[in-house]
Parts: C-alpha cells; structure tokens; sequence
C-alpha cells in the first residue's frame, strides 16, 4: 500500500497501462485495535441549511435509521419540507448511501450504524426505515431513549415480538410510537370516507392486486424478513379499522391458489365486517388497490387512489385525486 498513491498518478497520467490493478494491505499486528465500524460525517458549509424554527419554540430534530429506497422517496422529501423538524443524523449500513442521503437532504450527520442515531442525544424523534426483520428489535432500544419513535410498517413480525415491544412501553413509560400506515391520511380515502358518513355498520371489501414478486426481491427470504403481507397487510387492516372506526374481534383468513395470496375476514367490535383479497396473481394492467363500502342505503368505491365515488339516496358523487395518486 506504500505504493497506492504512485498507482493512482500514474494511472491518470496514462504511464501505468494496466487492465486491473492489486493493491495489497498489510495484515494488522497481533493486539491492534479493531478498526472503528461507525463513522460521524459533519456535513459540510455548502450542504448544510440553517434550521428551521417553529412559532411555538424549536424545531425537532429527526434521526434516520435507514434511507433506502422507500425513505428517500416517500418519507424525506416530504419531512424535509416541514418548517417544524430539522433533519440532524442518518445511519444507513452503507458509508455511500448515508452520505448521499446527508446531501440530498440536509442531514447535520451521517454515520453506518444504528448505534450512532440510538445514542445521538441531541434528537427528540427517530424514524425507523429499515428491513423487517430489524424493526422490532430498533423500536424497543429507540422507545429506551425516551424519543418519539416513527417505525415504518410492519411493527413487528411475531407475536412475541410484539410483546417484546408491550413490555418496553410499559418498562419505559415512554408509548410515543407510530407505526408508518398511511392509507387512512390518504386526501381522496379521507374525503370518501366524509361524503359517505358514519360507516358502523358497512361492509367492506378491499382488493389488493399485489402482483408478482421480482426474482432477487428480498421480500422472498421468509424466512428472516416474513411473508409479503405480514409487511404489508398492515396497512390494510388498519384502513378497515379506521373505516369502521372500531376494532377487529374476530378474523378469519385463509391462502390462496398462488404463492402469497391471503383471503382475511374481519369482524369489527362495531358490528361492520370487512374483507381483504391480497392477491399475487393478477394482471399489472389491473388496478392495485380498489375498495368498495357498502351500508344504510350508501355504496362507496375506492378505485386505486385515483377517483372515488359515493352513491346515496339518488344521486352520486365523483371525486379525483388532487394532484394524481396519492396513498
């Protein structure tokens, strides 16, 4: 490695014409201190943007662990844009990624562990972004802090991990957790739910064209990070409570004729009943998500967060997404 600077010279000056080039490191002594796993990145003048103050006292500062496709497309754009928060530190697995994500964004810091964000005392909330099979595990050390804790769905991915998690709200007194189940802030969902009216004793039904998996999806390593709708059913159920305004009593669910399928009934302590088809095999042509309410003389369907319509007494009524979709 003495020579690596030399390499790198005469490579860009042409004189070394090599089609790959070995650099070989020397092999630490005997007792040398393991090399540092987690690095804090300050960033940088050009980077950084001053943070923003609320009327009511400062702004919050938010911890990301992850930054993965799903933050970094959905959750930060949007956080970054509020005036009351003031993204501060993002830890991501790789040194790049977080980096990238400080630049974009506005980090204060960037590091490569979770570590790093759990004992950052200057947050007041953490945002968990992260695979599955790690979500459980981040929440309870994250509720130990005393923050505020946003997880990504799902919370957990057993029964006994949810219980883990019980115990760490009750051990810690600290219960300020959200689990990310965004379909019931949807504007279009919202706006149907309003024109049709108190939905107790509806029937619902929610069908999911979830679609075929990609083959080198992680999502296909159930064994570790759970099967497609333990992350994402979530959501659904959720909906459906939110629509019902109660909780489920009964489910009942059975599989289907291919590989992910899942066929949920439910039965809410209000006396509505809902129905979830997630199915894998259906054409990518076909709407994803479509939901039909059906209850005291009113029908409602749901088409894909696009439009939705309410019929009740003689009439109808049409409404269009603002701006597209939006979930």
């Amino acid at each position: 490695m003495t020579d690596a600077a030399k390499v790198y010279g005469d490579l860009k000056s042409g004189e070394l014409r090599a089609v790959g080039v070995l650099l070989e490191y020397p092999v630490p002594a005997e007792g040398t201190p393991p090399p540092a796993t987690s690095r804090v990145v300050p960033s940088s003048t050009r980077n950084a943007k001053p943070a923003p103050v609320r009327d009511t006292g400062e702004a919050v500062a938010i911890g990301f662990i992850g930054a993965g496709n799903y933050a970094s497309s959905m959750l930060l754009p949007h956080v970054a844009k509020l005036g009351a928060a003031r993204l501060t530190h993002v830890a991501t697995t790789k040194s790049l990624s977080a980096v990238n994500a400080q630049r974009k964004f506005g980090f204060t810091r960037a590091s490569t562990t979770a570590d790093a964000v759990l004992s950052d005392e200057s947050l007041d909330a953490i945002f968990i972004v992260t695979r599955h099979a790690t979500h459980a595990s981040l929440v309870c050390r994250a509720l130990e802090t005393g923050k505020a804790v946003f997880v990504e769905k799902p919370l957990a991915l057993t029964r006994e991990e949810v219980d883990q998690i019980t115990k760490a709200i009750e051990r810690t007194g600290n219960d300020r957790l959200m689990v990310g189940f965004n379909r019931r802030f949807a504007p279009l969902l919202a706006d149907m739910r309003k024109e049709f009216g108190p939905a107790a004793g509806s029937v619902t039904r929610y069908l999911v064209n979830a679609g075929p998996l990609a083959k080198d999806s992680w999502y296909l390593n159930e064994e570790t990070e759970g099967t497609r709708f333990t992350g994402e059913g979530g959501h659904f159920i959720d909906t459906l409570s939110w629509w019902a305004d109660s909780s489920p009593e009964e489910v009942y669910a059975v599989g289907g004729p291919d590989g992910g399928d899942v066929m949920v009934t439910v039965r809410f302590s209000s006396g509505a009943s809902g129905n979830i088809a997630y199915l894998t095999g259906g054409n990518v042509q076909y709407p994803k998500e479509t939901m039909d309410a059906t209850g005291c003389g009113r029908s409602a369907r749901l088409d894909n967060f696009k439009a939705a319509t309410v019929w009740s007494g003689r009439g109808k009524h049409v409404m269009k997404a603002r701006g597209g979709q939006d979930k």
